[in-house]
């Protein structure tokens, strides 16, 4: 269930510059410039969120020409002082290689510093570092340290994968009931993947505490509705079969079916179930 969460450019513009974003907003390309210009001289002066903002412009195209080593240089100097956001994005770029010779383990180290410097984000991505063992040895125990910090500060991605880790015993005793803890903390932030996981869990449990077919239903809806995904509708159709309302399993499993036609997993699914409702 865990996987590694892509430290998406797009989440990056939430550190841009506001006025970046009027002067676009208004088609001030002249304004723009002016924006671009200040936040260069700031930052070659040493400050360090100018210093991100224009890494990011420049991994972005935003406002400049798109320039990923010029964007990493700029994402560097910030990290080298100690900016955990920079730090977290030029581990990004040594995952995929941008700007930068790919490279795990240094990728994984400049993660370690955000993520020791309290970086939520950070914390939630080294997690899944150790559960693949990615630029670091696999060690679900660390694994679970860090995806505990990012859980505790707030991140519905954290607390999603703490309860994947508890769902799945992992780095902690399994325990399905405090896997439903955690996906619920995420299901309150409005988290597809949360509502999802809780749904399968709710619908298949052999736990008498936990399983609880109809509001399985209900998350797997909302999920199914949050996010075009086949394996929402598929944990949709578990949640019906679980229900007892076979003909909508059998018609949310051949939704998921026409998205993702090869799914064995989904053939075997349907299979089950026009087998418990007759054949038809």
């Amino acid at each position: 269930m865990i996987k590694l969460s892509g430290i998406a450019l797009a989440a990056a513009l939430l550190f841009h510059s506001g006025a970046i974003a009027q002067a676009q907003s208004s088609d001030e390309g002249a304004a723009k410039q002016k924006v671009i210009a200040d936040l260069k001289e700031m930052a070659a002066a040493g400050d360090v969120k100018s210093q991100v903002q224009i890494g990011l412009a420049y991994l972005t195209g935003d406002g400049v020409h798109k320039d990923d080593t010029e964007g990493v240089k700029w994402l560097r100097k910030a990290a080298d002082q100690d900016n955990p956001v920079a730090e977290r994005f030029l581990a990004e770029m040594y995952f995929k290689g941008r700007g930068v010779t790919a490279d795990n383990a240094e990728a994984a180290k400049w993660l370690r510093m955000a993520a020791e410097q309290g970086d939520a984000q950070s914390q939630h991505n080294l997690a899944v570092l150790y559960t693949q063992g990615l630029g670091v040895s696999r060690n679900k125990k660390e694994a679970a340290t860090w995806m505990r910090k990012s859980a505790e500060q707030g991140l519905a991605a954290g607390q999603v994968g703490m309860g994947a880790l508890y769902e799945n015993g992992d780095g902690v005793p399994p325990d399905p009931v405090e896997a439903v803890r955690w996906y619920r903390l995420a299901v309150e932030q409005n988290d597809p993947s949360a509502m999802n996981n809780l749904a399968l869990l709710l619908a298949t449990s052999n736990n008498s505490h936990v399983k609880n077919p109809q509001e399985a239903v209900s998350f797997a809806t909302k999920a199914v509705a949050a996010a075009n995904n086949p394996d929402y509708l598929d944990t949709l159709a578990a949640a019906y079969f679980s229900n007892g309302q076979t003909d909508k399993a059998i018609e949310a499993e051949q939704k998921a079916l026409a998205m993702n036609p090869g799914n064995d997993s989904y053939k075997e699914s349907l299979q089950k179930y026009l087998a418990a409702n007759g054949g038809r």
